[in-house]
């Protein structure tokens, strides 16, 4: 029997390091894809404009830039009725997304996720929802 070099083993436990972390970012990538998607279904642009910065209500990327994630969900699940903005407690498609969308809009205000842009994408010019 061979002995292998002591190199041999540490390459390969750095290829499966690399691929679990490729995993886990790819992951990550389709949370925030779901959470994009979500979104769009729940069409938060009739509000708050084409990249969500503002139009007949505020920007959500300013209030996610701004605001607390506890005070973000709480906002988008308990809305604001008196001004227009509806409860998505209990909508299945934003509760079950809402870690996700928070993140996302936190991306948006740090310049991690471009204005029009699909996570993961250069721009939504092309996505594919399904």
């Amino acid at each position: 029997m061979t002995r292998r070099p002591r190199w041999y083993l540490i390459a390969g436990m750095i290829g499966v390091s690399l691929a679990a972390c490729s995993q886990a970012a790819r992951a990550a990538d389709a949370s925030l894809i779901d959470a994009w998607r979500a979104v769009r279904v729940a069409d938060c642009a009739r509000c708050h404009g084409r990249d969500h910065e503002g139009l007949a209500a505020p920007s959500i990327v300013g209030f996610a830039r701004t605001q607390s994630r506890e005070r973000f969900i709480a906002a988008v699940l308990d809305g604001d009725p008196p001004r227009g903005m509806p409860a998505y407690r209990g909508n299945a498609l934003i509760e079950n997304q809402i870690d996700a969308i928070y993140r996302y809009f936190a991306a948006r205000a740090d310049g991690s996720i471009a204005a029009g842009a699909m996570p993961g994408r250069e721009s939504d010019d092309t996505p594919t929802l399904k």
